[in-house]
């Protein structure tokens, strides 16, 4: 027992000495503050205020001195004003003005090929022609029974003319060769269907099928396309929906033709705007009388507009916030915030609508320092309030 209270004793003890190190230090340090920020309560206080760089010691009537927490340094950029680039550029794609897929009539084996791949044919031409002996025939036949009911009808004319034939024989031998007519018209489709002709002018494209192949309405046979004239769509943002015109002259440069820009011009716009792109579908066409383009290359296409002139400022000056954005504009020596609308971005510059000219100064550094009202202070006069400090530090130590 006498062992275990000598060493709560020792215990107690070491906790007070702890107890007793750790207010000397507190207090240490609350003398040491006391003295850096209240150093007019000191008899050399005023000269110590005076030797902190950059601060200066300001007294009330009727109160102690206290330091003034220095204006924000900011950087100040003049207002321009920029003549809007408006060009709008997107990239479109070229298809020929007219464009179809060739396929059969009906079904049978192709018994020649007059075309080959990339030959331009014209309206009419025949591409493919399918086995057609039963339709000849058919076709033969139906003329032979066209001309029998023709006979037939005149001879019935000739007695109905005598009274030798009734008028009944006569309708029905015309009807006879209404019928016949009928059925060489038929026959005579048939037969056509059996031929795949060019429904207009332009180059084939890759033919799909050879000589003795079984093909139906379903075989494809090759393509068709118009290449003289391309048309090349794309899209707008919707805020040009409303200056776009028909015939507007529009630039086309395309990866494909390095170093060459062409020249096109609106043929058609969209009705309406795409509520998920918030674009607006063109069209354009082109001229491709030397057949360099191809249907499906991709063309950045250009189109300019009037420019307007608009407030500029530096990038780093317009700032954002719940209520849109905006900028600090210099009003004498403080600041105060404008609203702005921001209408587009020319390299390091943005311009903008609002209660802002050219000439105005705007905060175009340390713009998250200064608030509404605040006085500023710019690099010249920091440099200055530091001099003078420098002159009073040295006058208080004389």
């Amino acid at each position: 027992m006498a062992m275990r209270w000598v060493v709560l004793k020792r215990i107690y003890r070491m906790s007070f000495w702890k107890q007793a190190l750790l207010s000397l230090v507190v207090l240490a340090v609350s003398t040491v503050g006391l003295v850096l920020f209240s150093p007019s309560i000191l008899p050399f206080g005023d000269k110590l205020a005076a030797m902190l760089p950059g601060e200066a010691a300001t007294t009330q009537p009727g109160a102690p001195n206290r330091r003034n927490r220095p204006a924000p340094l900011v950087v100040l950029a003049e207002v321009e004003t920029i003549v809007s680039d408006d060009r709008v550029k997107s990239v479109g794609t070229a298809q020929a003005i007219e464009k179809t897929t060739l396929f059969p009539e009906a079904t049978g084996h192709v018994r020649t090929i007059l075309v080959r791949a990339g030959q331009r044919v014209n309206k009419g031409d025949i591409i493919v022609q399918l086995d057609n002996d039963l339709q000849t025939f058919a076709v033969e036949r139906a003329q032979l029974s066209v001309a029998d009911a023709e006979a037939q009808v005149a001879r019935f004319q000739t007695l109905a003319s005598s009274n030798t034939v009734s008028s009944v024989q006569l309708n029905n031998a015309i009807s006879d060769l209404s019928k016949a007519r009928l059925d060489l018209n038929e026959a005579k489709d048939a037969l056509q269907r059996r031929t795949v002709r060019a429904p207009f002018d332009g180059e084939i494209g890759l033919i799909d099928v050879g000589v003795g192949d079984a093909v139906s309405p379903t075989t494809l046979i090759a393509t068709l396309d118009e290449r003289r004239t391309l048309i090349v769509e794309f899209r707008v943002p919707e805020r040009f929906a409303n200056r776009v015109g028909d015939g507007q002259t529009m630039e086309l440069v395309s990866p494909a033709l390095p170093g060459r820009t062409l020249q096109g011009k609106v043929s058609g716009i969209g009705s309406r705007i795409d509520t998920t792109s918030r674009t607006l579908t063109v069209q354009g066409t082109i001229a491709n009388e030397d057949d360099l383009i191809r249907p499906g290359m991709s063309f950045e296409v250009s189109l300019a507009f009037p420019g307007q002139n608009f407030a500029a400022v530096p990038a780093l000056a317009v700032l954002w916030d719940r209520d849109g954005s905006y900028v600090w504009k210099t009003d004498a020596d403080r600041v105060m915030r404008v609203d702005v609308n921001i209408v587009s971005r020319q390299g390091d510059r943005v311009l903008i609508n609002g209660d802002i000219s050219a000439g105005d100064m705007v905060v175009s550094d340390g713009t998250q320092s200064v608030r509404p009202g605040q006085p500023f202070r710019t690099a010249d006069e920091r440099g200055k309030g530091s001099a003078a400090g420098k002159s009073k530090a040295t006058e208080a130590a004389q």
